[in-house]
């Protein structure tokens, strides 16, 4: 065999190798990346509120009631304030959760009204 065929066989054996175990391994790192969960949001009327368990339970128009857990940094907002506290929201009063679910429990990471229709609409801000 000539000097220059050995050399390319050799190459190709290690590039052969060394491609084989890389394979595997880009699998598994693409593999490890979790998942983003989805964002969701639901509106409806609050009827409990937790402050031991940071929860609050909403019931919507047709009925179906849920309950969602409070992230830590969670941002609440009413009709009268924009940056509001957890000691502002009431029961009876209506809004939108926006939540992921994480093991199985809805996560509400932002608590605010609902968006009027009539306002986005017409383009207006309050």
């Amino acid at each position: 065999m000539s000097k220059h065929l050995l050399r390319a066989v050799t190459t190709l054996s290690i590039l052969a190798v060394a491609l084989a175990f890389a394979a595997p391994v880009r699998g598994e790192e693409a593999a490890a990346k979790p998942e983003k969960p989805k964002r969701q949001q639901f509106t409806g009327e609050i009827t409990k509120l937790d402050a031991a368990t940071k929860s609050i339970t909403l019931k919507n128009a047709k009925g179906d009631e849920k309950t969602f857990t409070l992230t830590e940094k969670a941002k609440i907002s009413t009709k009268d304030k924009e940056a509001a506290d957890w000691s502002d929201l009431k029961q009876g009063e209506k809004v939108t959760a926006h939540y992921t679910m994480q093991d199985g429990k809805a996560m509400a990471g932002r608590i605010a009204p609902p968006e009027s229709k009539k306002k986005e609409k017409a383009g207006e801000t309050k």
